[in-house]
Formats: C-alpha cells, sequence, structure tokens
C-alpha cells in the first residue's frame, strides 16, 4: 500500500511545484478587480472574468513592488504582473502582483453606472422622496440574514440603545440568484405591518456579494414601500442602488441600529429636564396668575361701593376736619381782630376819657367844639359828662401862652 501523505508534506510539494515553474514565476493576467480590502498595509483583491477568478495580494513593503495603489478600484478591467504562489499553511494560491495597469472600467460597472444613471433621472435618488426616521421609533423591522453577523450587530446595538424596542426579523437570502426575491417579499412583508422604520442590508462583502443590492426590483421595492427604510449594506467604497434609493444609508449594520433607534438613558434624562423645565414653567405660570388674582382683588376691593362709600366717609370727615379747622381759624382771627378794634376803640371811647375827668363840648350849635376860636363870649356851650349834659354860658375866653 502507498505510504499516505501528510498535509503538510502535500502543500509543501505543491508550493514547490510552482515555484519551480517559470511561466507562474512571471505572468501577466487580465480581470476586473473585485473586494479591494487593506490589511496591516497589504492590499488583497479578486481578479475575476465571467467564469472564474483568483486572489492576488500587493505587499507593499516588497522591494521588487511598482504598484501605484490609487490606481486599484473595484470594478475596473486591470492587467496584472506578478507571480503565482502557494501559501502552504492553508493549501490556497495567490498571484503576488508586481506591477497593475489600468485597462478601464468592466462591464458590470457599466451597466451599473447606467442604471444609477437610469434612476436618478427618474427621481428615485431625490431627497424630495426621502422619509424621515421617526425620532421615537419603538417598532423596527430588519430583512438580512437570520444568522449573519448583520443581525446581531442590529439586535445588540439597538437593544443596547432602547432595551424596549421591539425587533421584527424577516429572514432573508443577502446573496445569490434568488436573494433579490427574498429581499422584495421581507420588505413588503415588514411593510404592511405598521412599523416605524425598516433596516436591509447584511455585512459587507464582495462586489458580487452586494449585486443583489443593485438590482433595480430590490431598488423599486424600497423606493415604493410606505415605511421609512434604512440600508445597510456594509461597503464603504461604492455606495449600492440600495443605498442611494433608501431614505437613509447607514455605513455599517451597527450603525443603521444607531439611526433606528432612540438612545432609551439619553430620552430618560431629556424627559426629567423638561419636567423640570415644566415644573419651572408651571410654577411660575400659577405664581403670576396669584399675583394677577391678588391685583385684580385688590382693584375690585377698591372699586367695590361699600370701599367707595368708606373712602366718601373718610373724605367727609377730612373735609369737615378741614372746615372746622378753617373756622376755627377764621373765627380765631376774627376774634384777634375784633379784639384789636376793641382795643382801639377803647383808646377813643370819649366815656372811658369822661369817667376820668373829661367831658365832650359842643357849641350853641350843638357841634363838636375844640377851638376857642369858634366861640364868643356870652354864647351857650354844652358839656357832656358821664351822667349828663351841662349848658353854660361863656364868661371869658383865655388864650394859652
Amino acid at each position: 500500500m502507498k505510504e499516505a501523505l501528510t498535509v503538510s508534506q502535500l502543500n509543501r510539494y505543491i508550493k514547490e511545484l510552482v515555484a519551480e515553474d517559470t511561466i507562474l514565476s512571471r505572468v501577466l493576467v487580465k480581470g476586473e478587480i473585485s473586494g479591494l480590502k487593506e490589511s496591516r498595509g497589504n492590499y488583497y483583491f479578486t481578479l475575476k472574468d465571467e467564469l472564474s477568478s483568483i486572489q492576488c495580494i500587493v505587499f507593499t513593503n516588497y522591494s521588487g513592488s511598482t504598484v501605484d495603489i490609487s490606481s486599484l478600484n473595484d470594478g475596473v478591467e486591470t492587467l496584472i504582473e506578478g507571480k503565482v504562489a502557494v501559501y502552504e499553511k492553508s493549501g490556497t494560491y495567490a498571484i503576488y502582483v508586481t506591477k497593475a495597469t489600468n485597462i478601464g472600467l468592466g462591464e458590470y460597472f457599466i451597466k451599473l453606472e447606467e442604471l444609477k444613471k437610469e434612476l436618478k433621472e427618474k427621481g428615485m435618488f431625490d431627497s424630495a422622496y426621502k422619509k424621515d426616521i421617526p425620532k421615537y421609533a419603538s417598532r423596527i423591522g430588519v430583512v438580512t440574514a437570520k444568522n449573519g453577523a448583520a443581525i446581531k450587530d442590529i439586535y445588540k446595538t439597538i437593544k443596547d440603545r432602547n432595551p424596549y424596542a421591539d425587533v421584527y426579523l424577516y429572514p432573508s437570502l443577502v446573496q445569490g440568484d434568488s436573494a433579490y426575491q427574498s429581499i422584495i417579499d421581507g420588505i413588503m412583508a415588514l411593510d404592511n405591518m405598521n412599523l416605524d422604520v425598516i433596516i436591509v442590508g447584511r455585512g459587507g462583502g464582495s462586489i458580487e456579494d452586494l449585486y443583489v443590492y443593485n438590482d433595480v426590483r430590490v431598488a423599486y421595492a424600497i423606493f415604493n414601500a410606505r415605511t421609512p427604510i434604512i440600508s445597510a449594506v456594509g461597503h464603504e467604497i461604492n455606495d449600492s442602488i440600495s443605498d442611494l434609493v433608501a431614505d437613509v444609508r447607514a455605513a455599517t449594520p451597527t450603525a443603521a441600529g444607531v439611526l433606528a433607534t432612540y438612545d432609551y438613558n439619553e430620552f430618560v434624562s431629556d424627559l426629567e429636564n423638561y419636567r423640570y423645565t415644566l415644573d419651572d414653567v408651571v410654577t411660575r405660570k400659577i405664581d403670576d396668575i396669584k399675583e394677577k388674582i391678588s391685583s385684580r382683588r385688590s382693584s375690585i376691593k377698591y372699586l367695590a361701593p361699600k370701599a367707595k362709600l368708606d373712602r366718601l366717609k373718610e373724605l367727609k370727615a377730612s373735609k369737615e376736619d378741614s372746615i372746622n379747622y378753617l373756622i376755627k381759624m377764621k373765627v380765631e382771627n376774627t376774634h384777634r381782630i375784633l379784639e384789636n378794634y376793641i382795643e382801639k376803640l377803647s383808646k377813643r371811647n370819649a366815656l372811658d376819657k369822661m369817667s376820668r375827668g373829661f367831658g365832650f363840648i359842643r357849641d350853641k350849635n350843638k357841634k363838636k367844639l375844640i377851638s376857642i376860636s369858634r366861640v364868643k363870649k356870652g354864647e351857650s356851650i354844652y358839656i357832656t359828662l358821664t351822667d349828663g349834659t351841662i349848658e353854660s354860658k361863656v364868661m371869658n375866653i383865655f388864650k394859652d401862652r
């Protein structure tokens, strides 16, 4: 019986065969780049044609490499030069690329760009048709693979942000010839459930893996849905048609989970802040109303008939006091004037003087006599004293010196 080889022995044998082959040591291969990605400074992609594909690696630190990394793009027809080598540990082989020359866009990408242009002209990418994602969405549908990384990331993100949100999964195919119908069925089923938002997507992949999300039939299903849709295809390099048609594009399923839900803890904190603000507003409003009521009560009390009557009584009493005061002052003033007059009159009172020995003298015509020049010897004069009048004759007239 022939002795069996170990896996390591077989892989090493194949590696040596490939390394010794002069044709494989320097090959020129033409194909379309797909699934370009970078890891630890090196670049990996698939070179494919209509029937086959082969893995390619660009080691950027390899001294023989002259590859312009910026010229490597998905969907671009490229002529590459390098050697075929076997990775012994996994038994896989790849072309170690040392040179790359662009030939042009691949047929698939040309058709894809034509389709994007057609849908854009129809207005399917227009922001006017984009629906807003509800701020407080809590019923969230997801169209993706049941056991894929996407649903795990989405579910975890949603529950971390809002443990009370409900997630409805429609398990669909995400690649392959039958995937488009599965995705369309999922969108239509969830759209009829009156949900807040639907997430459609997968956890990334190569261009080939994402073909279904560039299918025009999927695009129309997204565009015609009544429910807002987030596209989470997870391919950073190129926007898929699903991304462009959807209401919102998310770079990853995790990002889609963030966009679809609100942070419950932040929501509770906002509610507390709103409550404090509302309490403050209500308190200030009540205080303002109380102040107005107090002011109205004061006005009503002031304008009440009884209050008016009391004020009139107070005014009457005040006026009476003022009048009485004025009368008193007038009387006192008049009294002082009278006393003054009395005093003056007293000083001029003839009777008072008569009581002190004076008399009131009148001539023969009974007119006041104040000068001797007005009487003659022998004429009668009248002297009035306090108790009567004396008629006498002028005997002599003596002039003062």
